[in-house]
């Protein structure tokens, strides 16, 4: 077992998923197995302490000791994930409104979103600390938004700089992602290694073998972890700073090669504090960033100096050896990440590699001159509002940047893993805009709305989660009115939300789905009984309750199957 801490955080990771599967649900852990199971861990732990200080005599023996800590990590990492998720489901009972999804095609999973952050204590000294950093942090926003600069560039500073997103608008957010820069926004081993680069290097350098070594690293590490604290310990933020703390450890012991053990020591680190982290995707595309640095970078630079070396000579000569290094760098990070940024975001920007060779310069200097200005803006504040007007050149200079090269051939590949859309029809959860949507094809749909003028405010997040990815053409918007009959792909429309008359309408006509919007009068299906023989009624989500508590008794009395999308999520019906 030559490399101990790859088999643990493997184990961890299995223990971690195989009790995602059991405990993501309504399955709570009764207390028998709870015992059960950290016993287990002990008798292991004893087992393999065993195996331990005995020599191995055998090839099966050899294997043993190796097994034995698999399954004890393994067990670890369930038992600590099924804590987790007791303390999540708990919380969730005691909620008056426990977070749903609307169940929209290809929309934002919210539940999954909020089961990852987790359920904050707010009585822990851990909480009111972090509380505590958010205040600080508040005050040093309201300093930088003294000097002067406009909301833009505040709000790209405030992101950069204190971890502080919520300035940022969606389209500044798509932008960043569509020219592959969206680690600029969120708090990394960029970001603090740019603001504490040289105070490694120099503990790495000149002070490995002073004396004041120790109480140069201390301070190093007050720092991180102040700094990680202030900007609300994002993910990528708090990986990169116990990273970096074991790396300051790891100098301090002279122990310089052992970058990839720091990275897994940090996982294991990581997942036995939350277990959670395994499935954030800010953890998984910040580990994997790391990763492919540490394992592709030496690789190609010592493939590229055997065949090109005359090159490389160049460039140091003219000094311009960090433009290589920026380039294979960022080449690395993105090999191991592409994968997970195609299939969590289904688009691939391609030009973000040869951007960041402006860009990261860009945001260097960013960074180092919003901290001058927030010195400044105590000491000197006239000179904190000359130097705002840096920062408003750089920011500016970055959106323009960006924006030329998303307009560029090819910038942005879209369609990862998405399939077309299939004929269907979809009944979407939105209270606030009823639509139907009748799709016979990715190239022709039609979208009905009591409200058609409202398609474009109100059904914005769905054009851009789901028609934009499966669908050719955006769907033809059509005026619904209060109660749709469909049949197939045709909709019959009846005038008059009490039922009085029809169009095409007769007497016991069989369809599809009955659909019964906001706006129907009443609470009783009247005249549709005699006109229609429905095989499944769906009651919009934009009916108030009391009606729709009505309209599901009658209906069920008349036999009706009933379909209620407030309660249940948006429906969506195959035609295949």
């Amino acid at each position: 077992m030559s490399r101990p801490i790859v088999l643990i955080t493997l184990s961890l990771m299995v223990g971690i998923a195989t009790a995602d599967v059991l405990f993501y649900e309504r399955f709570q852990v009764p207390a028998w197995l709870d015992i059960a199971a950290w016993g287990f861990c002990f008798l292991v732990a004893l087992v393999a302490l065993c195996f331990w200080r005995r020599p191995a005599r055998s090839g099966v023996q050899r294997w043993l000791f190796p097994s034995f800590i698999a399954l004890f990590f393994a067990t670890v990492g369930f038992m600590r994930y099924a804590t987790y998720a007791a303390e999540v489901h708990e919380a969730w009972d005691k909620m008056e409104r426990p977070p749903v999804n609307r169940g929209n095609p290809d929309e934002f999973d919210y539940v999954r979103w909020r089961w990852i952050q987790g359920v904050e204590d707010t009585t822990s000294w851990t909480s009111r600390l972090r509380h505590q950093a958010l205040e600080w942090r508040a005050v040093l926003e309201d300093r930088l938004a003294t000097t002067g600069m406009d909301e833009m560039t505040l709000a790209v500073v405030t992101a950069t700089t204190l971890g502080d997103r919520s300035r940022i608008g969606n389209d500044t957010r798509d932008l960043y992602a569509a020219a592959g820069a969206s680690h600029l926004l969120a708090l990394s081993g960029l970001h603090l290694g740019v603001i504490v680069g040289w105070l490694l290097t120099w503990i790495n350098g000149a002070l490995i073998l002073s004396r004041w070594r120790k109480v140069v690293a201390a301070l190093a590490l007050l720092f991180v972890w102040t700094y990680a604290l202030v900007a609300g310990l994002p993910t990528s933020l708090l990986r990169a700073s116990l990273m970096t703390s074991l790396f300051i450890i790891a100098s301090l012991i002279q122990r310089h090669n052992a970058s990839l053990q720091l990275l897994l020591l940090t996982v294991v680190a990581m997942l036995l504090w939350r277990p959670i982290f395994l499935f954030d995707v800010g953890a998984q595309l910040s580990c994997l960033a790391v990763a492919g640095i540490l394992l592709f970078y030496t690789p190609m630079y010592v493939w590229i100096f055997d065949r090109w070396r005359f090159v490389v000579f160049r460039l140091e000569r003219y000094h311009l050896m960090w433009l290589f290094t920026i380039v294979a760098v960022s080449l690395c990070a993105q090999l191991l990440t592409w994968p997970l940024v195609a299939y969590y975001f289904h688009r691939l920007p391609t030009y973000g590699v040869l951007l960041s060779v402006v860009l990261i310069p860009l945001t260097t200097a960013l960074l180092y001159l919003s901290l001058l200005v927030l010195a400044l803006s105590w000491l000197w504040p006239i000179a904190a509002t000359w130097i705002s007007g840096a920062l408003s050149w750089i920011v500016g200079a970055q959106l323009w940047l960006m924006t030329q090269v998303t307009h560029w051939p090819g910038a942005v590949i879209h369609d990862f893993w998405s399939r077309k859309a299939e004929p269907q029809v979809v009944v979407y959860n939105n209270w606030r805009c009823p639509a139907l949507h009748l799709i016979a094809s990715p190239e022709q749909s039609w979208l009905l709305m009591p409200k058609p003028e409202a398609a474009d405010s109100a059904m914005a997040y769905i054009a851009k989660s789901f028609w934009q990815r499966r669908l050719t053409k955006d769907p033809v918007v059509l005026e619904g009115m209060k109660v749709v009959a469909v049949k197939g792909f045709s909709a019959v429309m009846i005038d008059n939300g009490s039922g009085e008359t029809a169009a095409g309408g007769t007497n016991g006509a069989s369809v599809d789905v009955l659909w019964i919007t906001k706006g129907f009068e009443g609470g009783r299906l009247g005249r549709l009984t005699q006109l229609y023989n429905p095989q499944l009624v769906v009651l919009d989500a934009g009916l108030a309750q009391w009606q729709r508590k009505a309209l599901k008794e009658e209906a069920t009395r008349v036999g009706w199957r009933v379909y209620d999308v407030a309660e249940e999520g948006a429906l969506r019906l195959s035609l295949k």
